[in-house]
């Protein structure tokens, strides 16, 4: 059974010891699993990858993979 996560990750490229967060909407069978696809993602820091984790229902999934992750961060 599938379950949906969001992933808060911090996302590199802002020089070196300096990054944002940035939060990602997954589908996957658990915590790790989503954890695992959120590393393989572009721009996300390697050395300090996942920030948090948490279980969310399917509305709000499909709430955030409404907009991108990235044009989300833009409009903070």
């Amino acid at each position: 059974m599938k379950r949906y996560y969001l992933i808060t990750c911090m996302r590199g490229h802002c020089g070196m010891g300096h990054g944002t967060e940035i939060t990602f909407a997954f589908e996957a069978k658990n915590l790790l699993e989503a954890m695992d696809k959120a590393k393989k993602m572009p721009a996300v820091k390697h050395t300090r990858m996942i920030c948090s984790g948490k279980e969310i229902d399917k509305e709000e999934y499909i709430r955030y993979r409404q907009i991108s992750a990235y044009q989300r961060l833009c409009q903070q």
